[in-house]
């Protein structure tokens, strides 16, 4: 008897020692996380950490970083992947109308949208593949418009512009330049580099793709595991995370950029936040004015198109679905704070568009996640918006 009371002792002991551990696991992950391990934005957050088996992307020597998923196009002069699209090579060089984008994960869904929905324009279907190049050729009713999509994913100014430097060094030429960007312009550089001590004109955490470019991916496989799994006890989740959370560091360097060199290295002088607003804000528009030029001297035609998002206030009618993806502070921010003051008025190009609130009066789900990327309706829509403004520029290419 006195070893079943001492068992049972021990056993409600260790059972209150569980229970206060992982009620200490739960508060602990709603503080690191802010969410509530039992929430469906809780999966979410894990999902973020997916990762390939392999290091896609690499550090570009003109314009930052590229991926090795990019698409080679016959005529340039090496094999390398600088497309995000397969321009169709099969047209008749002579007929065909050469459209490049430029811009970063948005402009990049131009053409390849990581979305499901079905878009009937026309009596035609527009899926996911080429939404602006069908949207273009459908309005005209023609097939001469040909998308060279060499928008860069997390790319932000002056990217795209030593992007369009390093295209015409190997000698291809358009017949029009898009630019569609705005929110990395600002999210970027004013959340992640001022953050780490990297130079705003660098690449987003550039000095943490250079210090883990040649990480070991021997624990990526462990990762997505446990990123694609669910526990239900928060002890266990922890653990998880902790495990998740060591993986992405080897991988993609630590936060604050931390056991680094980089910013020593290259004399960063960390200025005052509003100080490097307008730094900020002077790069855009440089690098908005170069291309400007470049277009003017080769007499291309040049549109600049900033894009909506949702954090900016009352830009749209959100949904109670797209309520719950305003949950990411580090970009929500500034974009809510900031993204008023990228002024076109201040811009050389001609063909301006604000797209800020394009969205205004549209009450249906159009945004499908955290940051700013919408579904193929509302790439659709943003592709329809600038071929309407700019469709005499457009007719005037189709002799």
């Amino acid at each position: 008897m006195k070893k079943e009371k001492k068992f049972t002792f021990y056993f409600l002991i260790f059972f209150f020692i569980f229970i206060l551990i992982n009620i200490f696991s739960f508060i602990t992950i709603k503080l690191i996380t802010k969410k509530n391990i039992y929430s469906d934005e809780y999966i979410e957050f894990k999902k973020r950490f997916r990762k390939s088996e392999f290091k896609t992307i690499y550090p570009h020597p003109f314009f930052g970083f590229s991926t090795k998923d990019n698409a080679s196009y016959e005529y340039f002069f090496n094999t390398e992947p600088i497309f995000v699209n397969n321009p169709n090579q099969n047209l008749n060089t002579n007929k065909q109308i050469k459209i490049l984008i430029l811009g970063g994960s948005v402009a990049k869904h131009l053409s390849l949208n990581n979305s499901n929905d079905i878009v009937n324009y026309k009596n035609k279907e527009i899926l996911n593949n080429e939404i602006f190049e069908n949207t273009l050729n459908y309005y005209f009713n023609t097939n001469r418009f040909n998308i060279f999509n060499g928008s860069i994913d997390g790319g932000k100014q002056p990217q795209q512009l030593f992007k369009l430097y390093y295209l015409d060094l190997a000698n291809l030429e358009f017949d029009l330049i898009l630019n569609l960007d705005g929110f990395n312009e600002l999210a970027l550089p004013l959340s992640e580099n001022y953050e780490i001590n990297d130079h705003l004109v660098y690449p987003r955490n550039y000095s943490r793709l250079i210090s883990t470019f040649n990480s070991n991916f021997d624990c990526v496989k462990n990762l997505n595991n446990k990123v694609n799994r669910f526990l239900y006890l928060p002890i266990f989740e922890i653990i998880d995370l902790y495990s998740i959370r060591n993986c992405h560091f080897s991988l993609e360097g630590q936060n604050k950029n931390s056991g680094t060199r980089f910013s020593k290295m290259t004399n960063y002088e960390k200025n005052n936040f509003n100080k490097t607003l307008e730094k900020t804000l002077n790069l855009w528009k440089i690098s908005s004015d170069k291309i400007f030029n470049y277009a003017e001297e080769k007499k291309i035609i040049y549109i600049h198109a900033l894009q909506p998002n949702q954090y900016l206030l009352n830009s749209k009618i959100l949904t109670e679905k797209e309520k719950k993806l305003l949950n990411y502070p580090k970009y929500g921010n500034i974009i809510s704070k900031y993204y008023n003051q990228l002024n076109l008025e201040n811009l050389k190009a001609k063909n301006l568009i604000d797209l800020r609130y394009l969205f205004k009066n549209n009450s249906k789900d159009l945004y499908r996640d955290y940051c700013c990327h919408l579904n193929n309706l509302g790439m659709h829509l943003i592709s329809l918006e600038i071929i309407k403004n700019f469709e005499k520029e457009f007719q005037s290419l189709i002799k």
